[in-house]
């Protein structure tokens, strides 16, 4: 193609050959060889200059074509490799999507307006069947997922906490062990085990706890099974948040991540506790499938929430 099109620029065969850096000969042969198998000539060699043959018109415009078709593809990924276009896909939970990736991703959009976001709000279950059936680029799980085939880096940390409608009676027994505003951020780590709490001691309360097939409902039930406990469950709902809206009202109490009340408003009638479980602190992973290109904008993205201090609940 880039000889022919050689010739047909030059209107010549040696000024052509001399271009390409190849004998006159050497040319001319491969030239008749591609008139051989596309079985018609493409020159008129007996003009002066040379000149296509009708079969040589409609030839060198596919050849255009082509090199059309080139230059955008190479324009098309000058510009995703510079964000000035793309497409990335993200699911999470119903914590990640609303208290943990908005700061980082809308810093993302306003500098690289032209690359396009989808943000999935779903359960673990759901965000790992899209990530595996390519729907999704990217999920962010507290789910443990299989190193070999998923790329997991870490996103950011969580301490589940027990959150009681300040007018239980239970509260009064535990004055000493209520975590102060403070200590619902990233200081929770530092409440030492002497002010955990177990949840044996809360037995006799109601709940409101997630449905289940949720990761976080998962947790919950196990922390209930480490303390033989077969907790009053009032009422299942799908979401952490709607959890705490019935807590904040008095309904009962319920198992939330720190990361959600980390802001909360002064007052909201409840008063929490740090879980003394080796399930109450989590971990939770960016994740994509291992093997799969990673376009620009995914890689901006992974430095965007994993870098420190990318994770934790946003100011107010």
């Amino acid at each position: 193609m880039e000889y022919v099109y050689a010739v047909y620029k030059e209107r010549s065969f040696s000024k052509a050959a001399e271009k390409l850096h190849i004998s006159q000969p050497s040319l001319s042969a491969t030239i008749r060889k591609i008139e051989e198998q596309a079985g018609a000539p493409i020159f008129e060699r007996k003009t002066r200059p040379v000149s296509l043959t009708p079969f040589g018109v409609a030839f060198i415009q596919g050849v255009e074509q082509v090199y059309a078709i080139e230059e955008n593809l190479q324009n098309m990924v000058y510009e995703l490799h510079t964000l000035q276009s793309g497409f990335v896909s993200i699911g999470g939970s119903n914590l990640s999507v609303p208290y943990v990736i908005p700061q980082k991703l809308a810093a993302f959009k306003l500098r690289y307006p032209n690359v396009q976001l989808r943000i999935v709000e779903d359960t673990t279950v759901q965000t790992k069947v899209m990530l595996d059936n390519g729907d999704l680029d990217l999920v962010i799980t507290n789910r443990p997922l299989d190193p070999e085939e998923y790329e997991r880096l870490l996103c950011y940390r969580e301490q589940l906490v027990l959150a009681v409608p300040e007018d239980f009676p239970v509260n009064g027994r535990h004055q000493a062990q209520r975590l102060r505003p403070e200590e619902l951020g990233p200081g929770i780590a530092r409440v030492p085990p002497e002010r955990c709490v177990s949840l044996t001691e809360f037995s006799d309360i109601p709940y409101v706890v997630l449905q289940e097939g949720n990761y976080l409902r998962l947790c919950t039930d196990v922390m209930f099974q480490e303390c033989r406990l077969q907790p009053h469950v009032l009422l299942e709902v799908q979401k952490s948040a709607v959890a705490y809206n019935f807590a904040h009202f008095g309904l009962g109490a319920t198992i939330i991540s720190n990361m959600l009340v980390a802001h909360r408003p002064v007052g909201d009638g409840l008063v929490y506790y740090k879980i003394r479980s080796d399930h109450a602190a989590r971990d939770a992973y960016l994740c994509y499938r291992r093997g799969r290109y990673v376009t620009t904008a995914m890689k901006k993205i992974i430095e965007l929430l994993t870098e420190p201090g990318a994770a934790g609940p946003l100011p107010r």
